[in-house]
């Protein structure tokens, strides 16, 4: 099966189960052909606006949050056990460094399984300090145990009881505060809503209720609105999340590019509307899940609600990467970018001073251009037009021997050195240095907007846009001049992001030099 083809299933009550909806203060019971219609309110109140929606602020990604924690952790138990190890065997027969490092290794590798295997990692919004605190030191003595009986059944000969429980003792003590901090910092992100993926429902039925209910126990997701094409019945909310509109103005609303996910909550007997829900929303970026039917009590509810906007989506969202590809994706981001910038702070000072001579204006040029998930930030540029024929909104594409360039303009153009500050949009997040070109916000190709051409188009905004990407070193550089080309790169950036991983990143960064420069045709 495909990955247009696929879609994760979350399971949902039986449809037939009764429902009341009050209409003009009547009540009566639905019927299962009625898509499971909720209890409902007092149809005179005003229903919500979705104008009046506040835009959900953007979320950090909890899996790679775990990631980054537990390699933390990692780095901390293996510098205090080699530590606490070396100086055990100053003065002992053994004086290599062999010992003390095969010790961190191994001590390390046990601390963090046990504390993965203990459940240490999921930080809850719920759980308690205290509690959290106690898995620490269940796990970590149950750690220090395995550690000091593997060395024995290692090594009896060099054995050293008392230094390895002193160092496993130590490592156990920096676990115990550093996820103190953990826990009082991530507290405070669930507070501001940092953590919570934000959720948006498609339908207003008993599904949607069950998991509204369950979620204002868990707090593990923020649900900030429903959609439902048949408004006339629906609910005016549903235990406090507004029934806001149809799917065509969740399409419109502002907020959406800022939706983790979107979850379609039709039971099976509404299977026509329910392909007719996922045919209007699977061609946005935002990952897209769907209920079902296979279970129907309330318990099979209480499972972790955060795995409506964690477990893996396939269909028209694409499977997302795990917590340690986007941890490791930003962190070569951030290191590489940062080495690039300082040492070629010189040369763009040189470029940018150049610029300034060569014609009036500001030297950096800002364009909004779409990013992850449609999200609108601006690309930063070296100015290669001249000031009063910018085109900020790329309506018309640049063309050879264009008289909009300026003289430096072409040259920089040419060798990509205007992309360079670029660079700043990766450091702050914005960007990748792989990915997907960022393209801007209404860019037109013959005449039309370019995202009307392709109808997988927004696809490529399921990652962040790239400095470079697997689309430019095949040849999809610079201006999309016809809907062809267009296909062309769409195509590329998508299997890009299905393929995409660290390793591959370096590679198309280690040709994205050689490529460009000897690309001799290309318009820029």
């Amino acid at each position: 099966m495909s990955n247009s083809q696929k879609m994760d299933r979350i399971e949902t009550p039986d449809p037939a189960r009764k429902a009341y909806i009050r209409r003009d203060d009547e009540r009566r019971v639905a019927r299962p052909g009625d898509d499971d219609p909720v209890q409902g309110v007092d149809r005179r109140r005003t229903r919500p606006d979705i104008d009046t929606l506040p835009v959900p602020s953007a979320q950090l990604n909890m899996n790679a949050v775990r990631f980054g924690l537990q390699a933390i952790d990692m780095v901390a138990v293996l510098a205090i056990i080699a530590f606490g190890v070396w100086q055990g065997y100053v003065g002992t027969n053994e004086q290599t460094i062999v010992a003390p490092i095969a010790a961190a290794m191994l001590g390390s590798g046990i601390f963090i399984f046990m504390m993965m295997f203990g459940r240490a990692y999921l930080f809850k919004p719920t759980e308690k300090t205290k509690t959290h605190l106690k898995t620490v030191l269940v796990a970590g003595l149950a750690a220090l145990g395995v550690w000091l009986a593997t060395a024995l059944i290692l090594r009896p000969d060099s054995f050293l009881p008392d230094t390895l429980a002193r160092s496993g003792l130590a490592a156990l003590a920096a676990l115990f505060v550093l996820h103190m901090i953990y826990t009082h910092q991530l507290q405070r992100l669930h507070v501001k809503g940092r953590l919570a993926p934000t959720v948006v429902m498609l339908g207003a039925t008993e599904s949607a209720r069950r998991i509204i209910e369950e979620n204002a126990k868990t707090k593990e997701l923020n649900i900030v609105a429903i959609f439902d094409e048949r408004l006339a019945r629906a609910p005016l909310d549903i235990h406090g999340v507004p029934v806001v509109g149809k799917i065509g103005d969740l399409i419109q609303w502002e907020g959406l590019p800022y939706v983790n996910r979107i979850v379609v909550t039709l039971p099976s007997a509404a299977a026509a509307r329910k392909k007719d829900f996922i045919e209007k929303v699977r061609l946005l970026p935002n990952r897209i899940a769907y209920v079902s039917d296979a279970f129907e009590n309330l318990d099979h509810v209480k499972q972790r609600l955060s795995e409506i906007a964690e477990v893996s989506m396939n269909d028209v969202t694409g499977s997302p990467k795990s917590g340690m590809h986007t941890a490791l994706k930003r962190l070569t981001d951030i290191l590489i970018g940062s080495v690039a910038l300082a040492l070629l702070a010189v040369p763009l000072l040189i470029v940018a001073l150049i610029i300034k001579l060569d014609s009036p204006g500001p030297i950096i040029f800002r364009q909004p251009r779409h990013g992850f998930n449609n999200r609108v930030f601006n690309v930063l540029k070296f100015r290669t037009m001249r000031t009063d024929q910018c085109d900020v909104k790329a309506e018309r594409q640049t063309e050879a021997d264009d008289p909009r360039i300026t003289r430096i303009g072409r040259f920089i153009r040419k060798t990509s050195i205007d992309e360079l500050p670029q660079l700043l949009n990766v450091i702050r997040g914005e960007m990748s240095l792989v990915g997907p070109r960022p393209h801007a916000v209404g860019m037109k190709t013959s005449g039309r907007d370019s995202m009307e051409l392709v109808e997988e188009y927004a696809h490529r905004h399921k990652v962040k846009p790239g400095m470079t990407g697997w689309a430019q070193i095949n040849g999809s550089r610079g201006p999309l001049h016809s809907g062809g080309d267009v296909q062309r790169r769409v195509q590329l950036d998508v299997e890009y992001i299905e393929r995409a991983n660290v390793f591959w990143d370096l590679v198309i960064m280690a040709k994205t030099i050689p490529v460009m420069l000897s690309d001799r045709n290309t318009i820029r």
